[in-house]
């Protein structure tokens, strides 16, 4: 272990005021006396476990990172504190690793997997970063996205509406008289489950969602007549419209549920999160150039046809994989091959037959 002398003055730089970080959270955590150690060499090394080497820096780094309540619980004095932490945390790390790395820990699957994972993090993490420093979004580039996104940020009035629909006017007047006499969802989604002649939204009581003012709804591709949102516009919430609605050659019996007023956000409201959204949207490009680099230098044997043997069930379960013409069997199936001859029925019946011998002897 080396010997600890003083450093030479010099101006602090951004190790010099990671000192200083470092002496302030202490200052909370231990006497006024650990504020007057001498500061030593970064290199300078505390102690040496097998090819693992701490340093000054190491230690003044990893104090750094610890909450002032709980540098208190590590002694009563600034040396104390200073010594109990590198005994307790940091050799006692290095202690374990070793003995891992001895016991050939790393190479269990399971291990290797975390060490994979914590890899994966870290260069997503440094990706990251190097996008917010390399590529900063701009506030011109903020306002061009507003622009030519408006319809993301402003939306109309729209109005939830329950519809059904029939092929005659006779027969949604009479529909009409029916449902007004008792005008509860119960009621109406059972009228609507047996009489409504689309198919498409009859079992969930003919809900069209929120309808804008030109027809259009929340599911993609899907728009309804615009007649029905006209006649629904001029009665309130949670009233029928008074009178059919022609819709093509049927006619609709319409119940407006409640409506959504206009919605209208300006840039200044958004642009925190627009600012979030180019600055994800370029990090997965960046993600994804990193990946087709390293698909093109790294990738050297893929066959994905060779997983096709694995039987996964509707449930998501794995099955085990099986031999070509074998039948895979279900759960239940392996857990009664697993269990043996006497669990379940056949121990049941099993028992009963003995049982009879007996009697009859």
């Amino acid at each position: 272990m080396s010997v600890w002398k003083p450093r030479p003055h010099r101006p602090l730089g951004s190790r010099g005021c990671g000192a200083l970080f470092c002496a302030a959270l202490l200052t909370f955590a231990a006497p006024a006396g650990l504020r007057a150690q001498p500061r030593l060499g970064d290199g300078t090394v505390v102690a040496r476990v097998g090819s693992r080497v701490i340093t000054v820096a190491d230690v003044e780094r990893r104090i750094a990172g610890v909450p002032p309540f709980q540098l208190r619980t590590l002694g009563a004095t600034p040396e104390e504190i200073r010594r109990t932490f590198v005994d307790r945390v940091m050799v006692r790390e290095a202690l374990l690793a070793e003995g891992a790395a001895a016991e050939g820990v790393a190479n269990r699957d399971d291990v290797a997997e975390r060490i994979r994972s914590r890899l994966r993090g870290a260069l997503l993490s440094a990706l990251r970063i190097e996008v917010q420093t390399s590529e900063p979004v701009s506030d011109a580039d903020v306002e061009a996205y507003f622009q030519a996104n408006k319809a993301r940020f402003n939306a109309p009035p729209r109005v939830a509406l329950w519809r059904i629909l029939l092929g005659t006017r006779e027969e949604a007047l009479a529909l009409l008289e029916d449902v007004k006499k008792d005008l509860t969802p119960k009621h109406w989604n059972e009228v609507c489950r047996d009489k409504s002649l689309d198919k498409a939204t009859n079992m969930r009581g003919g809900n069209l969602g929120f309808v804008a003012p030109d027809g259009t709804t929340a599911e993609a591709g899907v728009k309804i007549d615009v007649a029905l949102v006209q006649a629904a516009m001029a009665v309130k919430d949670a009233e029928l419209v008074p009178e059919p609605v022609r819709e093509g050659e049927r006619w609709a019996v319409v119940w407006r549920r409640q409506a959504m007023r206009a919605v209208e956000r300006d840039l200044e409201s958004e642009r925190g999160n627009i600012r979030q959204t180019l600055l994800h949207t370029r990090t997965e490009e960046k993600i994804k150039g990193v990946l087709e680099a390293l698909r093109r230098d790294r990738l050297t044997e893929y066959s994905p046809e060779l997983v096709d043997q694995l039987d996964i069930t509707s449930n998501g379960e794995l099955q085990p994989m099986r031999r070509p013409g074998s039948l895979s069997s279900s759960p239940r199936q392996r857990a009664a091959a697993a269990a043996g001859p006497w669990s379940g029925r056949a121990a049941l019946s099993t028992r009963r037959l003995r049982t009879g011998c007996v009697a009859r002897r």
